[in-house]
This record gives C-alpha cells, sequence and structure tokens, in this order.
C-alpha cells in the first residue's frame, strides 16, 4: 500500500492516509516496517479465533442493550440480509454469504449507543473477516443460518433470552485450523 499513491488517486494529501492507515495497523487489518512495506495483514486461522472469541463476548454484550429497541426497519433488513445469506449459502457463493452475514450482525452493532463497544466490534470484525479469506475449509454455515433465523425470533419477539440462545450457536462454530 503506498501513501502516496492513494493521496493521489483520492485528491488529499498524505496526512490523512497515513493517518487512516495508522487507525489501519492499530486495529491490526494492516501491517508496517518503516522503509520496506505497507500491506493488509495476513491473518491466518488462530489469529481469527482469537478474535471470534472476543467477538462473541462483545456481541453478547451488545444484544442485552440493543435487542429491546431494535425496530421493524432493523428487523426487515436483517431478513432480507438472512435471506441472502441463505441463498449464496444454496449456490455456493462464499462471498455473497460473508457479505450478506457481516451486513447481517452490523445491522445490530450500529444500534449500540456505547461508542467504545461499537468500536471494538468493528476492529474485531475486521480482523474476522480478514482471516476467513485464509480459513482452509468453510464454516458451518447451516449453523450459523440457525444462529441467524433465532436472532431474527428474538428480535421479533423482543426476547433478550432467544438471542443468547443463538449466541450459544454461534460460539459452537469451530473456526478451522
Amino acid at each position: 500500500i503506498s501513501d502516496t499513491k492513494l493521496a493521489e488517486t483520492y485528491g488529499v494529501s498524505r496526512t490523512p492516509v497515513r493517518e487512516a492507515l495508522q487507525r489501519l495497523r492499530e486495529i491490526g487489518v494492516v501491517e508496517a516496517s518503516p522503509n520496506r512495506f505497507t500491506r493488509v495483514s495476513v491473518v491466518g486461522p488462530s489469529e481469527t479465533a482469537e478474535a471470534m472469541v472476543v467477538w462473541l463476548a462483545l456481541f453478547d454484550v451488545l444484544l442485552d442493550e440493543v435487542i429491546l429497541r431494535a425496530d421493524d426497519t432493523v428487523l426487515a433488513l436483517m431478513i432480507k440480509d438472512h435471506a441472502e445469506f441463505v441463498k449464496a449459502i444454496a449456490r455456493m457463493d462464499m462471498q455473497s454469504a460473508a457479505t450478506a452475514n457481516f451486513d447481517f450482525f452490523t445491522r445490530l452493532t450500529v444500534l449500540s449507543k456505547n461508542a467504545a463497544l461499537r468500536r471494538a466490534i468493528t476492529s474485531v470484525v475486521h480482523i474476522i473477516r480478514l482471516g476467513s479469506l485464509n480459513l482452509p475449509e468453510y464454516l458451518d454455515t447451516s449453523t450459523l443460518a440457525t444462529a441467524q433465523k433465532m436472532f431474527v425470533d428474538a428480535l421479533r419477539a423482543r426476547n433478550r433470552g432467544i438471542g443468547h440462545d443463538a449466541m450459544v450457536l454461534v460460539r459452537g462454530i469451530v473456526i478451522p485450523q
């Protein structure tokens, strides 16, 4: 990644580009060696599994905050994301499935009024997304689809318990090593 080329491409000075790259380094999606390289991080299965543990803990907290106030618009968007996820899995289109899954869970994340929680979830999600590119085999998408359906049911019923039951399913998904 060249900060000079990025600055030229987007018509900005190098300062905001450098600041953005520094933020990306802080969350672990970019790595740099002074005077040698700046590149997108390679995240392996073990780092992905570690990030998933953090995401699970943070998302449990998030559920307690947002599940009771998610409105019908959010519910409709999550139903659409879930349907797209299921269709993409049926087509074996893993990129589309990953995007639909990301969109699905982001719908709840943005509802949080806790800025630190939103930032923490967002940063760890980026590590998980990068890591998913290097997994040796696919995740248990069937269990993930079931968990998504349970999250939708939890929102419909405004029931935290169903949401936490869905989290138990997600916790059972093994990151292939």
